[in-house]
Order: structure tokens, then C-alpha cells, then sequence
């Protein structure tokens, strides 16, 4: 395999090799080197062309994304290779038209070849997932990812998105299979990291979701998520003061459109906790809709009306246990033993995924 990853540079260099030796002038072998030059550029246009896209995309000036899109599609149709093609459906799919996204990677499942990349089969299907599920069809979306989990392939990104659309769908069994099976994942993806919160919201098990979005929060993930799950653990303590905190970093995290949640309905929450007026009747509308408001979405108002709130610690609700002091108290919790300590192995919460394939999933 590494020699035919070096076969084009051995030949580069016996052409150049032999363009010095030939006996004619200098000017001549100039004019064949260059000509020589111009055509190795026209036949790597494609990955020219994706190269300057990606530096585009990865400026975090969002105006200065739009420069990527013609650049990507002049790489599409200058013979891209299938993997980067892959990597700018991803790309459209989270910053700019999911259709297009879309298309892209059903043309590359549509083609028949010689000698199928399984691999890069699964990763496109666990892509194409998202755009299902963008589009509100559980089923289609579902299936896509249970097909790649039945073949056997596992990457973070699977576990990731199968396990999203798990917890939406309250199949927690699924869900738990999932988080448990995708541990390895877990200190190193923020997104596998959340989803085992999230599934301890949704069981209950508010103390170890607790020491698990303390941990999550610490290393600052980019994405909202963590940061409104979070919160919501601290409303459960009745705790506003911290959950105000948590959803203002939600705000100031990064979005897409694979994003389960908008900025509107975090700042809707937060201003009507931020008002004492409606400061109980929020938190108590967080606390009875869990699952709803964890999904991303508003909690229906309760009809019941209460006066006024001033403190940012509310009464009524449950009392935060101490943190362990040991890893024998952690493990008798079934808290993280990093709880227990400060955690200072700070990692970036950006997906590897985005990086190297267009995205961490969701």
C-alpha cells in the first residue's frame, strides 16, 4: 500500500530525472518541466480546489464561508476522490444546504464499484442519518444507523448519533446499550460524554448526571447541548443562579444545522428565569418535562401562577448531595472518580470527526 501511495512521487522524480539528462538546451527542458508541472496541477485540480475550501471553512468568520461552496463544487466535478467527496457532504450538511449534503452522498451510494470501501459505505450512511433526522423521519434515520450498527462497523460518530436519536425517542434500553458500548469514547468525545448525561436525566439519576456534566462543563465543549443539560441538573437542585450561568455558555456556543436546539428557545428560558415573576413557574416547567425540554424544546406553561422569586436558590426542590471524597465514596455513588477532583486534562471539544470528515455528528 505504501509504495502505490509513493508511486507518484518516484515517477515525478525519474521524469525530471530524465528531462536533465536529455540532450538538448536548457530553455527546452524548462519548457518540458513546466509543461510537465501545468499538467500534474490540472490532474490534482480536485483536491486543489478542496484544500482552499477548507480554508475558508475553518476561519471562524462565518462570512467568509460562503467563499467554500463554489470551491468545493469545482472539486466535485474535477474527479474528487470518494472520500473527500464524503467529507464536503458533511461540510453542506452542517453549515450550509443539507440537500445538497444529501445528494452527494446518495450518488456515492448509488455507484457501483469494483471494490467497496465498507468503511467509508457506513460513515456516508451514518451521515446521511442526520439528514433524515433534520428532516423529522425518526424511521429512515434510525434504520440508516441500525444498519451500519448491524454490520458490525463502530466509530464515535455512530455511537453519537444512534444514541441521539435513542434519547429523543425515549428507547433508553437502546440508549443505555449504546453509552455503555461507546465508553471508550467517552473521556475523549464531548458528544458521547453528553448523551451518557442525558441518558442519566432521563433515568433519574440526577447525582451521577451531576458529576458527569461537572466534569463535561470543565473542558468546555463548543457545541449547546451540554450546557442546557447541565442546567437543567441544576434547576433539579433549584439552583437558578448556576443554571443562568450554564445557559448563557449555551448561548455563546457554537451552532449548526445539526444543532438539536436553537438559540431562541435557550434565551427564551433563560429570560423568563432571569424574571423573578416567572423564576418558579420556569424551573418548575423544566423539572416536569425532562425529556421534552432535553430534546431541545420549550416545556409547555403550567397553568398554576406564583408571585414573585427573588432568590436564585429556590425552595422546594431537591437538595444537591456532597461531592465524594474519595474514589471508594465515587464508585459507592457510581459518580466519575474525576468528580472527586479537579479535572485539569482540558481537551478541545470540537469533534475529531468535524476535523477529519466534516463533523463529531450531533
Amino acid at each position: 500500500m505504501k509504495n502505490k501511495k509513493n508511486l507518484g512521487l518516484w515517477l515525478t522524480l525519474l521524469i525530471f530525472l530524465g528531462i536533465t539528462v536529455l540532450p538538448t538546451t536548457p530553455l527546452v527542458k524548462i519548457g518540458i518541466a513546466l509543461i510537465l508541472v501545468g499538467g500534474f496541477v490540472f490532474w490534482k485540480r480536485s483536491i486543489f480546489f478542496y484544500i482552499q475550501g477548507n480554508r475558508h471553512l475553518v476561519k471562524k468568520d462565518r462570512q467568509q464561508w460562503h467563499k467554500a461552496w463554489p470551491l468545493y463544487q469545482k472539486a466535485l466535478h474535477s474527479g474528487l476522490i470518494p472520500a473527500y467527496r464524503i467529507t464536503i457532504a458533511s461540510m453542506y450538511i452542517q453549515r450550509d444546504d443539507a440537500n445538497v449534503g444529501k445528494a452527494i452522498i446518495e450518488e456515492y451510494l448509488a455507484q457501483k464499484r469494483k471494490k467497496e470501501d465498507t468503511a467509508l459505505t457506513n460513515i456516508a450512511k451514518t451521515m446521511l442519518s442526520m439528514v433524515y433526522w433534520m428532516e423529522d423521519d425518526m424511521d429512515t434515520a434510525i434504520g440508516l444507523v441500525k444498519e451500519v450498527y448491524d454490520s458490525g462497523y463502530r466509530d464515535k460518530n455512530l455511537f453519537i448519533n444512534y444514541g441521539t436519536y435513542a434519547l429523543e425517542q425515549g428507547d433508553l434500553t437502546t440508549a443505555r446499550m449504546l453509552v455503555e458500548q461507546g465508553s471508550g469514547y467517552e473521556k475523549t468525545s464531548p458528544g458521547i460524554h453528553d448523551n451518557h448525561g442525558w441518558l442519566c436525566l432521563l433515568e433519574g439519576k440526577w447525582d451521577e448526571a451531576n458529576g458527569l456534566y461537572t466534569t463535561l462543563v470543565e473542558k468546555g465543549p463548543a457545541f449547546p447541548e451540554p450546557f442546557l443539560h447541565a442546567a437543567q441538573v441544576k434547576i433539579h437542585y433549584g439552583k437558578v443562579g448556576e443554571a443562568l450561568e450554564l445557559l448563557e455558555k449555551a448561548l455563546l456556543a457554537r451552532y449548526s444545522n445539526t444543532t438539536s436546539m436553537s438559540k431562541e428557545i435557550i434565551r427564551t428560558l433563560k429570560e423568563r428565569l432571569e424574571d423573578p415573576k416567572t423564576r418558579r413557574s420556569c424551573a418548575l416547567e423544566i423539572e416536569q418535562n425532562t425529556g421534552l425540554v432535553a430534546s431541545g424544546n420549550l416545556p409547555p406553561a403550567l397553568t398554576e401562577t406564583f408571585g414573585e422569586e427573588q432568590a436564585l436558590v429556590l425552595s422546594g426542590f431537591a437538595k444537591e448531595k456532597e461531592k465524594p471524597k474519595n474514589k471508594q465514596e465515587a464508585k459507592k455513588h457510581n459518580l466519575p472518580e474525576e468528580d472527586y477532583t479537579p479535572n485539569t486534562d482540558l481537551t478541545e471539544a470540537d469533534l475529531e470527526y468535524a476535523r477529519k470528515h466534516g463533523g463529531e455528528g450531533l
